[in-house]
């Protein structure tokens, strides 16, 4: 099979079965492996949906700069999306993340921008937006997502990655889980699958220190993708049920074992979501499915504590 472009292989990551690291009296746990789509990671999926429902209404054209805050791996999308479509991007980035991340971004063309984070990630991305706003209200070709608030953000979770988790499941979703960034992966996800099953569990998760949901104070993290200490306009807050809140080590302890267990080179927030299903499993207990995604490759961390 020959492709026009690498855009046109997005999506249709394998749905995989955890062994050994389920326990006997816990539910089965299946793991989506975005770090195996197109550009490393679930961001591709988005980022693209975007752009493509900005093209369609005209908002873009190619004379567009492409100009989005984010935590790193919608940044990296865009930038990937960008050199094939040809658009200028410009990704605005916490100092916080992994170098990596900004590589990457460079690596596809596109331009990186970095804003301190003193020990407030909230406010840095806040910080961020604001940037990325003014850049935008001075120059009318600049373009920003909004990835926070885009609905084209949480549409291609609903019409394709959900999609794609109930076709090859074998039997009902008993309980999903996700950690929140955009909010648009568990609020896409989860809205398709509790059409499925009324009765599914869901629990949103968050790093320790970015527990904003669960009444927590905001500073900084390593799970880098989730908790950037804001409440997204996209996340639908009655979709889940249990807030689940995960530490730096034990996410990063469970992203190890993930490799070294199952065989699955995942980063950091993997980590984080799969921590909080192996504990909705033993809840649920034997019979039962439970389902989480794994955003992306470890290999944009091994400059982070994951490789340490």
């Amino acid at each position: 099979m020959v492709i026009s472009n690498i855009l046109d292989i997005v999506g249709h990551t394998p749905l995989i079965q955890l062994n050994k690291m389920v326990g006997p009296n816990s539910a089965r746990v299946l793991v989506k492996m975005e770090a195996l789509n197109v550009g490393g990671s679930i961001k591709t999926r988005t980022a693209l949906n975007m752009i493509e429902a900005a093209e369609k209404a005209g908002k873009i054209d190619k004379d567009t700069i492409i100009v989005e805050p984010t935590s790193g791996n919608q940044g990296i999308g865009l930038a990937l999306v960008g050199a094939v479509r040809g658009y200028k991007t410009i990704i605005i980035m916490p100092d916080s993340v992994s170098i990596e991340r900004t590589k990457l971004v460079e690596h596809y063309g596109a331009e990186v921008i970095r804003i301190h984070d003193d020990g407030d990630i909230g406010r840095c991305i806040d910080e961020c937006l604001k940037l990325a706003l003014k850049m935008q209200k001075e120059n009318p070709k600049v373009f920003v997502p909004q990835q926070f608030e885009n609905p084209n953000n949480t549409m291609i979770h609903k019409n394709a990655t959900a999609v794609e988790i109930l076709q090859d499941v074998d039997c009902k979703i008993d309980g999903f889980c996700s950690g929140i960034g955009t909010g648009g992966t568990i609020t896409g996800i989860g809205e398709v699958l509790r059409e499925s099953n009324p009765d599914i569990e869901i629990w949103a998760i968050e790093p320790e220190n970015a527990a904003i949901l669960a009444g927590g104070t905001v500073g900084t993290h390593i799970q880098m993708g989730i908790g950037d200490g804001i409440i997204p306009a996209i996340l639908n807050t009655e979709i889940y049920d249990h807030i689940h809140v995960v530490g730096d080590d034990e996410a990063i302890e469970t992203s190890k074992r993930l490799a070294s267990e199952e065989g699955l080179m995942v980063g950091i927030s993997s980590g984080t979501n799969v921590a909080a299903a192996l504990k909705l499993a033993e809840k649920l207990g034997p019979g039962k499915t439970v389902v989480t995604v794994l955003p992306d490759t470890a290999e944009r961390y091994f400059s982070t504590e994951l490789f340490s």
